[in-house]
Protein backbone atom coordinates (compact mmCIF):
# COMPACT_ATOMS: atom_id res chain seq x y z
CA UNK A 1 0.00 0.00 0.00
CA UNK A 2 2.50 2.24 1.02
CA UNK A 3 4.43 1.53 -2.49
CA UNK A 4 1.05 2.69 -4.51
CA UNK A 5 0.63 5.87 -2.64
CA UNK A 6 4.41 7.09 -3.42
CA UNK A 7 3.77 6.40 -6.84
CA UNK A 8 0.21 7.88 -6.68
CA UNK A 9 0.69 10.69 -4.55
CA UNK A 10 2.69 12.90 -6.84
CA UNK A 11 -0.11 13.10 -9.54
CA UNK A 12 -2.92 12.85 -6.74
CA UNK A 13 -1.51 16.41 -5.73
CA UNK A 14 -0.32 17.72 -9.42
CA UNK A 15 -3.96 17.48 -10.55
CA UNK A 16 -5.74 18.81 -7.12
CA UNK A 17 -3.22 21.83 -7.24
CA UNK A 18 -5.43 23.42 -10.27
CA UNK A 19 -2.74 26.23 -11.70
CA UNK A 20 -0.38 25.50 -10.01
CA UNK A 21 3.23 24.21 -12.31
CA UNK A 22 3.79 20.58 -11.71
CA UNK A 23 7.70 20.28 -11.82
CA UNK A 24 9.15 17.08 -13.00
CA UNK A 25 5.99 15.84 -14.33
CA UNK A 26 5.73 12.15 -13.63
CA UNK A 27 3.74 10.72 -15.98
CA UNK A 28 6.10 12.03 -18.70
CA UNK A 29 8.86 9.03 -19.14
CA UNK A 30 11.25 10.42 -22.12
CA UNK A 31 14.32 9.83 -20.81
CA UNK A 32 16.96 12.93 -21.32
CA UNK A 33 18.45 13.67 -24.39
CA UNK A 34 21.48 15.86 -26.56
CA UNK A 35 19.28 18.31 -28.51
CA UNK A 36 20.80 19.62 -31.72
CA UNK A 37 20.11 23.08 -32.94
CA UNK A 38 17.06 22.99 -35.05
CA UNK A 39 13.51 21.59 -33.54
CA UNK A 40 11.09 19.83 -35.24
CA UNK A 41 8.00 17.81 -34.52
CA UNK A 42 7.60 14.43 -36.79
CA UNK A 43 4.77 11.07 -36.71
CA UNK A 44 7.55 9.00 -38.16
CA UNK A 45 7.59 6.95 -34.78
CA UNK A 46 3.97 6.50 -34.54
CA UNK A 47 3.03 9.96 -32.86
CA UNK A 48 3.64 13.37 -33.28
CA UNK A 49 6.81 13.09 -31.29
CA UNK A 50 9.99 16.25 -31.20
CA UNK A 51 12.95 15.39 -32.87
CA UNK A 52 16.19 17.55 -33.98
CA UNK A 53 18.88 17.73 -36.62
CA UNK A 54 21.94 20.00 -37.49
CA UNK A 55 22.26 22.77 -39.40
CA UNK A 56 23.21 21.07 -42.58
CA UNK A 57 20.81 18.61 -41.72
CA UNK A 58 22.89 15.90 -39.94
CA UNK A 59 22.77 13.78 -36.88
CA UNK A 60 18.57 13.62 -37.07
CA UNK A 61 17.58 12.16 -33.96
CA UNK A 62 14.04 11.36 -31.96
CA UNK A 63 14.30 13.05 -28.69
CA UNK A 64 10.62 12.07 -27.40
CA UNK A 65 9.20 8.98 -27.37
CA UNK A 66 6.20 8.85 -25.03
CA UNK A 67 3.17 8.09 -26.83
CA UNK A 68 0.75 9.14 -24.30
CA UNK A 69 2.05 12.92 -25.29
CA UNK A 70 2.33 13.94 -28.48
CA UNK A 71 4.22 16.93 -29.42
CA UNK A 72 3.05 19.79 -32.01
CA UNK A 73 4.66 22.85 -31.28
CA UNK A 74 8.36 23.86 -29.72
CA UNK A 75 10.30 26.48 -29.56
CA UNK A 76 13.62 27.14 -28.04
CA UNK A 77 14.22 29.88 -24.85
CA UNK A 78 16.34 33.15 -26.01
CA UNK A 79 19.08 31.33 -24.15
CA UNK A 80 18.75 28.21 -25.46
CA UNK A 81 18.80 26.52 -21.90
CA UNK A 82 14.93 25.55 -22.13
CA UNK A 83 12.40 24.28 -24.98
CA UNK A 84 8.78 24.91 -24.59
CA UNK A 85 6.39 22.86 -26.12
CA UNK A 86 2.35 22.15 -27.17
CA UNK A 87 1.40 18.75 -25.77
CA UNK A 88 -1.71 16.64 -24.71
CA UNK A 89 -2.54 14.01 -22.32
CA UNK A 90 -3.55 10.82 -24.36
CA UNK A 91 -3.80 8.39 -21.79
CA UNK A 92 -7.53 8.36 -21.06
CA UNK A 93 -8.37 9.32 -24.53
CA UNK A 94 -10.03 12.72 -25.95
CA UNK A 95 -10.00 15.48 -23.42
CA UNK A 96 -10.53 18.98 -24.98
CA UNK A 97 -8.54 20.52 -21.74
CA UNK A 98 -5.69 17.63 -21.68
CA UNK A 99 -3.40 20.07 -23.74
CA UNK A 100 -1.09 22.60 -22.29
CA UNK A 101 2.11 24.45 -22.86
CA UNK A 102 4.95 22.36 -20.88
CA UNK A 103 8.78 23.73 -20.31
CA UNK A 104 11.69 21.51 -20.19
CA UNK A 105 15.41 22.15 -19.91
CA UNK A 106 17.47 21.25 -22.91
CA UNK A 107 18.46 17.88 -21.93
CA UNK A 108 14.69 17.33 -21.97
CA UNK A 109 14.53 16.87 -17.92
CA UNK A 110 13.24 19.32 -15.16
CA UNK A 111 9.49 18.90 -17.22
CA UNK A 112 6.91 20.83 -15.72
CA UNK A 113 3.14 21.95 -17.26
CA UNK A 114 2.98 25.40 -17.50
CA UNK A 115 -0.57 26.16 -18.35
CA UNK A 116 -3.82 24.68 -17.42
CA UNK A 117 -6.43 25.83 -19.48
CA UNK A 118 -9.86 27.06 -17.31
CA UNK A 119 -13.49 25.40 -17.13
CA UNK A 120 -15.12 27.60 -19.25
CA UNK A 121 -12.29 27.63 -22.03
CA UNK A 122 -12.29 25.74 -25.28
CA UNK A 123 -9.11 24.42 -25.40
CA UNK A 124 -9.34 22.23 -28.38
CA UNK A 125 -7.26 21.68 -29.67
CA UNK A 126 -4.87 22.85 -26.78
CA UNK A 127 -2.90 26.53 -25.44
CA UNK A 128 -0.47 26.14 -28.28
CA UNK A 129 2.13 28.59 -30.15
CA UNK A 130 4.47 29.53 -27.35
CA UNK A 131 6.82 31.54 -27.91
CA UNK A 132 8.88 33.66 -25.47
CA UNK A 133 9.60 36.55 -24.21
CA UNK A 134 13.62 38.11 -24.88
CA UNK A 135 14.35 37.80 -21.23
CA UNK A 136 13.27 34.37 -21.40
CA UNK A 137 10.42 35.17 -18.31
CA UNK A 138 7.40 34.73 -20.14
CA UNK A 139 5.71 33.09 -22.59
CA UNK A 140 2.89 34.17 -24.89
CA UNK A 141 0.60 31.47 -26.28
CA UNK A 142 -2.66 30.98 -27.54
CA UNK A 143 -6.15 29.80 -26.19
CA UNK A 144 -9.47 29.21 -27.71
CA UNK A 145 -11.87 31.01 -25.27
CA UNK A 146 -15.96 31.65 -25.46
CA UNK A 147 -17.98 32.20 -27.40
CA UNK A 148 -15.46 31.87 -29.71
CA UNK A 149 -15.76 28.35 -30.47
CA UNK A 150 -15.39 28.54 -34.48
CA UNK A 151 -12.09 28.85 -33.94
CA UNK A 152 -10.82 32.69 -32.81
CA UNK A 153 -8.00 31.86 -30.26
CA UNK A 154 -7.02 34.77 -27.95
CA UNK A 155 -3.50 35.40 -26.59
CA UNK A 156 -2.18 35.19 -23.45
CA UNK A 157 0.98 35.95 -20.75
CA UNK A 158 2.03 33.96 -18.56
CA UNK A 159 5.53 33.85 -16.19
CA UNK A 160 7.60 30.72 -16.91
CA UNK A 161 6.83 29.94 -13.47
CA UNK A 162 2.84 29.53 -13.99
CA UNK A 163 2.39 32.30 -12.28
CA UNK A 164 0.57 35.53 -13.07
CA UNK A 165 -1.15 34.18 -16.63
CA UNK A 166 -2.84 37.43 -18.16
CA UNK A 167 -5.55 37.11 -21.32
CA UNK A 168 -4.28 40.36 -23.39
CA UNK A 169 -6.27 39.32 -26.21
CA UNK A 170 -10.40 39.45 -26.33
CA UNK A 171 -11.12 40.33 -30.25
CA UNK A 172 -14.59 38.88 -31.63
CA UNK A 173 -14.11 37.09 -35.33
CA UNK A 174 -10.28 37.75 -34.99
CA UNK A 175 -8.03 34.40 -34.74
CA UNK A 176 -5.19 35.80 -33.25
CA UNK A 177 -1.76 34.15 -32.15
CA UNK A 178 1.69 35.36 -30.92
CA UNK A 179 4.62 34.96 -33.72
CA UNK A 180 7.33 37.01 -31.90
CA UNK A 181 8.38 39.46 -29.41
CA UNK A 182 10.11 42.99 -30.20
CA UNK A 183 13.68 42.79 -28.75
CA UNK A 184 12.66 45.53 -26.32
CA UNK A 185 9.86 42.98 -25.08
CA UNK A 186 7.10 45.70 -25.57
CA UNK A 187 5.44 44.58 -28.08
CA UNK A 188 3.80 41.47 -29.76
CA UNK A 189 4.25 40.21 -33.64
CA UNK A 190 0.63 38.95 -33.89
CA UNK A 191 -0.46 36.30 -36.91
CA UNK A 192 -4.31 36.84 -36.77
CA UNK A 193 -7.26 36.09 -39.54
CA UNK A 194 -9.62 38.42 -39.41
CA UNK A 195 -12.65 37.17 -40.53
CA UNK A 196 -15.01 40.42 -40.63
CA UNK A 197 -12.57 41.37 -44.05
CA UNK A 198 -11.60 37.35 -44.56
CA UNK A 199 -8.37 38.20 -44.52
CA UNK A 200 -5.04 37.00 -43.02
CA UNK A 201 -3.35 39.87 -41.58
CA UNK A 202 -0.09 40.74 -39.04
CA UNK A 203 0.23 43.39 -36.57
CA UNK A 204 2.09 44.71 -33.73
CA UNK A 205 0.18 44.52 -30.26
CA UNK A 206 0.94 46.04 -27.01
CA UNK A 207 1.12 43.73 -24.02
CA UNK A 208 -2.24 45.01 -23.07
CA UNK A 209 -4.26 44.34 -26.20
CA UNK A 210 -3.77 47.36 -28.05
CA UNK A 211 -3.35 47.00 -31.89
CA UNK A 212 0.03 49.77 -32.57
CA UNK A 213 0.43 48.74 -35.86
CA UNK A 214 -0.76 46.53 -38.89
CA UNK A 215 1.85 45.58 -40.94
CA UNK A 216 -0.14 44.23 -44.26
CA UNK A 217 -0.61 45.00 -47.80
CA UNK A 218 -4.56 45.69 -47.80
CA UNK A 219 -4.97 43.85 -51.01
CA UNK A 220 -3.12 40.82 -49.92
CA UNK A 221 -3.75 38.28 -47.43
CA UNK A 222 -0.24 37.94 -45.85
CA UNK A 223 0.54 35.54 -42.87
CA UNK A 224 3.19 33.35 -40.99
CA UNK A 225 5.59 36.65 -39.71
CA UNK A 226 8.90 36.00 -38.44
CA UNK A 227 10.72 39.00 -36.64
CA UNK A 228 14.79 39.00 -37.44
CA UNK A 229 16.81 38.70 -34.80
CA UNK A 230 17.55 42.71 -34.77
CA UNK A 231 13.83 43.38 -35.01
CA UNK A 232 14.33 45.50 -37.98
CA UNK A 233 13.09 42.84 -40.24
CA UNK A 234 10.16 40.53 -40.73
CA UNK A 235 9.79 37.23 -43.22
CA UNK A 236 6.09 36.15 -43.99
CA UNK A 237 4.48 34.33 -46.54
CA UNK A 238 2.64 35.98 -49.63
CA UNK A 239 0.44 34.10 -51.64
CA UNK A 240 2.43 31.30 -51.13
CA UNK A 241 6.02 32.60 -51.92
CA UNK A 242 8.30 33.63 -48.73
CA UNK A 243 9.08 37.45 -49.17
CA UNK A 244 11.09 39.96 -46.41
CA UNK A 245 9.83 43.23 -45.35
CA UNK A 246 11.13 46.33 -42.71
CA UNK A 247 9.84 46.15 -39.97
CA UNK A 248 7.66 49.05 -40.33
CA UNK A 249 5.81 47.00 -43.63
CA UNK A 250 8.32 49.08 -46.21
CA UNK A 251 10.51 47.68 -49.00
CA UNK A 252 8.66 44.24 -49.53
CA UNK A 253 10.20 41.91 -52.19
CA UNK A 254 10.03 38.26 -52.77
CA UNK A 255 13.01 36.54 -50.96
CA UNK A 256 13.90 34.45 -54.43
CA UNK A 257 13.38 35.14 -57.79
CA UNK A 258 13.10 31.73 -59.07
CA UNK A 259 10.13 30.69 -60.69
CA UNK A 260 7.98 27.97 -58.16
CA UNK A 261 6.83 24.80 -59.71
CA UNK A 262 3.03 25.07 -60.83
CA UNK A 263 2.24 22.23 -58.24
CA UNK A 264 3.53 24.88 -55.08
CA UNK A 265 1.06 25.48 -52.17
CA UNK A 266 2.87 27.19 -49.62
CA UNK A 267 6.09 28.09 -47.97
CA UNK A 268 6.17 29.69 -44.35
CA UNK A 269 9.10 31.16 -42.60
CA UNK A 270 10.14 29.47 -39.34
CA UNK A 271 12.87 31.19 -37.75
CA UNK A 272 16.21 33.40 -38.14
CA UNK A 273 19.91 32.26 -37.88
CA UNK A 274 21.09 34.06 -34.63
CA UNK A 275 22.88 37.11 -37.07
CA UNK A 276 20.12 37.35 -39.45
CA UNK A 277 21.83 36.11 -42.37
CA UNK A 278 19.70 32.91 -42.84
CA UNK A 279 16.02 31.91 -42.47
CA UNK A 280 14.74 28.70 -41.78
CA UNK A 281 11.43 27.84 -43.62
CA UNK A 282 8.91 24.72 -44.46
CA UNK A 283 7.61 24.14 -47.75
CA UNK A 284 4.24 21.92 -48.35
CA UNK A 285 2.91 21.54 -52.14
CA UNK A 286 -0.32 20.08 -53.39
CA UNK A 287 -0.63 15.76 -52.98
CA UNK A 288 0.67 14.29 -56.63
CA UNK A 289 -2.56 11.81 -56.13
CA UNK A 290 -5.56 12.78 -53.87
CA UNK A 291 -5.35 11.47 -50.13
CA UNK A 292 -1.63 11.03 -50.43
CA UNK A 293 0.77 12.77 -48.01
CA UNK A 294 1.31 16.40 -49.80
CA UNK A 295 5.03 16.51 -51.05
CA UNK A 296 7.05 19.07 -48.20
CA UNK A 297 10.55 20.30 -47.27
CA UNK A 298 12.68 21.99 -45.00
CA UNK A 299 15.51 24.37 -46.17
CA UNK A 300 17.56 27.26 -45.03
CA UNK A 301 17.76 30.12 -47.33
CA UNK A 302 20.02 33.34 -46.83
CA UNK A 303 18.36 36.50 -47.24
CA UNK A 304 19.60 37.36 -50.81
CA UNK A 305 17.92 34.60 -51.64
CA UNK A 306 20.80 33.28 -53.74
CA UNK A 307 22.07 29.90 -51.30
CA UNK A 308 19.28 27.80 -50.53
CA UNK A 309 20.27 24.61 -48.47
CA UNK A 310 17.61 21.37 -48.15
CA UNK A 311 17.44 19.58 -45.05
CA UNK A 312 14.82 17.68 -45.14
CA UNK A 313 15.10 14.80 -42.77
CA UNK A 314 12.54 11.84 -44.02
CA UNK A 315 10.56 11.22 -47.58
CA UNK A 316 7.81 12.76 -47.05
CA UNK A 317 5.67 9.13 -48.09
CA UNK A 318 7.15 8.10 -45.24
CA UNK A 319 6.47 10.33 -42.44
CA UNK A 320 4.70 13.83 -41.91
CA UNK A 321 6.95 16.66 -40.18
CA UNK A 322 7.63 20.26 -39.94
CA UNK A 323 10.58 22.50 -38.44
CA UNK A 324 9.53 24.73 -35.47
CA UNK A 325 12.86 26.84 -33.83
CA UNK A 326 16.01 27.33 -34.07
CA UNK A 327 18.46 27.89 -31.51
CA UNK A 328 19.93 31.05 -31.69
CA UNK A 329 22.93 30.38 -28.55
Amino acid sequence: MKALQSIFQPLLICMLSVGISCKDNPIDSDAPFEAGPILFVSDKSGTWQLWSMNEDGSDVRQLTHDPNFPRSYAQWSPDGSKIAYASRDDRFGFNERSGAIYVMNADGTGRYKLTNAPVEAFSYPFDTNPVWSPDGKKIAFARLMPPEILGEADIFIIDIDGKNEQRITSNRNRDEVPAGWTPDGRYLLVDYADYSIRQAQFAFIDLQGNYVKILNDPDSSETGPRLSPDGLRIAFTRRGDLYLMDHNGSDRRKLYAEPLPVSTWREWAVAWSKDGTRILYNSEDYPIRPFENPPRNIFIIDTTGTKKVRITPFDYREANFYATSWRRR
